[in-house]
């Protein structure tokens, strides 16, 4: 396995700094401004899985349960819950005075419409899929029943790949993409600027939990400080970085290694990585020919080079692994290594001639936005032409290709950075090739009979040993084409204070001294 030079570089002593920042000494007030690599699609959490809209939205909205800094399950909205004795009764305690940033008074009615909005159309409404009825049987207390007992219900439920975000009941009935940007969080909406920029601001009725302390992960007791922050849309690595050095924003989300490299001296930055970042890949469409085939897409498994296409792509800041967890993770595994990195052309042309492969066109889709994506897009197109294949690559912003992947028949490769392993687990990490959710478009019937075994397993054993299956199916169907682990490298001037870097940013109790 490559050690990257961006390890080298950083490693552990860069966590340790950014987790012992001080927040001492704060001040309440002043703007900041972060830069973030893609446009914000949409701020409707329940039909959106881009990180672009989480980096925003989690700073607006909240959930009944979220995660805390170690990813455990952790009350937010809830001032907690009790568990029936045979599993199948979650009774949650609302908090009380939890205010919408419309002057609404939160009570367990609006839980009630946004869990059943979510069951409804979320992308990952699967994940209440065993639920048989909710009720909210006064101002304080919200109950849900399920079909069956499920063991993982509260990893489910806290999940913020899609989360479960509480909105006013009004809203209910809103379709996705169409919700009225109203919360309980931190921070209110004042402007959203698609392709630009989007600006919110302190919510002063805001009421930090008086249960919690500090900063713990999407929970705690959060303070807003600052007066606005502006998620300001930053495509261009230079520019970003030129940005961050004139002090034009003071918080960035990606820092290109050979940059990172050059500010690693600077007193006025902090470099901030995240090891594991994602899983850098492509979903494969099961619909559209030719990767409508399984010999077809076995070829373009087989004929990938991963290590040539992670070097180009993150400029040696990754790992190569074949698990879809991360070494370490309780649920790391190498079920279907033997499909993972092959890097065999002449094998991969012989799977073409065996699947009488014409010369059909392959279509990738890949984006702008994120420099690492485009770039491996680049690799792939170049090592799959090398095999014989005709391929196209059509590349979009960010919330192009997002929409242009609602339509199967219009692409046969999805770049992506799929989010898994310390900041998802298993539960979520690969929810997307489970119906109803089907990036992959063709539902797999043994997948969704694995992912139900895996929520329902009584033993955390039980449920490892279905992990290990259900990886092992995802390689062997290709649903997925892993290319391996980045790092990401965050960054922050020294005047932001509180600031702790995190699966998504989070700007209570951040301060600018």
């Amino acid at each position: 396995m490559p050690v990257s030079r961006r390890e080298t570089l950083l490693g552990a002593s860069g966590l340790a700094m950014a987790a012992a920042w001080p927040a001492a000494a704060q001040r309440r007030g002043g703007d900041l401004v972060f830069a973030q690599e893609a446009t914000v699609p949409t701020l409707d959490m329940h039909f959106s899985t881009s990180i672009a809209t989480r980096n925003v939205a989690m700073n607006m909205y909240e959930c009944l349960v979220t995660r805390d800094e170690k990813n455990a399950p952790i009350a937010d909205l809830a001032e907690g819950w009790e568990e029936s004795g045979d599993g199948l009764t979650y009774s949650f305690r609302v908090r009380q005075g939890m205010r919408f940033h419309n002057g609404q008074e939160m009570t367990s009615a609006d839980v009630l419409a946004s869990w059943q909005r979510f069951q409804r159309m979320a992308l990952q409404r699967g994940v209440l899929g065993e639920v048989a009825s909710m009720a909210a049987p006064d101002r304080a207390t919200f109950v849900v029943k399920l079909q069956r007992r499920q063991p993982t219900f509260i990893d489910q439920i806290s999940s913020f790949a899609v989360p479960i975000s509480i909105h006013p009941a009004s809203q209910k009935d809103a379709e996705g993409g169409k919700i009225e940007p109203i919360g309980t969080g931190p921070f209110q909406l004042v402007e959203f600027v698609p392709d630009s920029h989007v600006l919110v601001k302190r919510f002063d009725a805001y009421a930090p939990n008086p249960a919690q302390q500090g900063t713990n992960g999407f929970a705690g007791h959060k303070v807003p400080l600052l007066d606005t922050v502006r998620f300001r849309l930053s495509r261009e690595p230079g520019a970003r970085v030129a940005s961050l050095e004139a002090g034009e924003v003071q918080v960035v989300e990606d820092v290109p290694t050979k940059s990172a490299e050059r500010l690693k001296g600077r007193a006025d930055i902090r470099l901030l990585p995240m090891k594991h970042w994602w899983l850098h890949g492509a979903w494969v469409n099961h619909k559209r020919p030719p990767t409508n085939e399984l010999l077809v897409r076995r070829a373009v498994q087989t004929a990938l080079d991963m290590e040539a296409i992670m070097e180009i792509a993150t400029d040696g800041a990754y790992d190569l692994q074949p698990g879809l967890q991360y070494p370490g993770n309780p649920y790391f595994t190498e079920a279907g290594k033997q499909f993972y990195n092959v890097n065999d052309p002449d094998k991969a042309k012989a799977l073409l001639r065996q699947a009488n492969y014409g010369g059909q066109e392959l279509v990738i889709i890949t984006n702008s936005s994120y420099a690492s994506m485009y770039n491996a897009a680049v690799v792939v197109t170049e090592q799959l032409r090398a095999i014989g294949m005709k391929i196209r690559m059509d590349v979009f912003d960010w919330a192009t290709a997002i929409a242009r992947r609602r339509d199967p028949d219009t692409w046969n490769l999805w770049f992506t950075g799929q989010g898994t392993g310390p900041a998802v687990g298993p539960y979520t990490a690969m929810i997307d090739v489970v119906s109803p959710q089907l990036n992959q478009v063709v539902p797999d019937p043994t997948l969704d009979a694995l992912y139900a075994d895996l929520l329902n397993k009584p033993t955390e054993a039980e449920r490892k040993a279905v992990f290990a299956k259900f990886q092992e199916r995802i390689y062997e169907q290709v649903h997925f084409l892993k290319f391996g682990d980045l790092t990401k490298m965050q960054a922050a001037r020294t005047n932001v204070q509180g600031f702790v870097p995190y699966r998504i940013p989070r700007f209570w109790n951040v301060s600018l001294a």
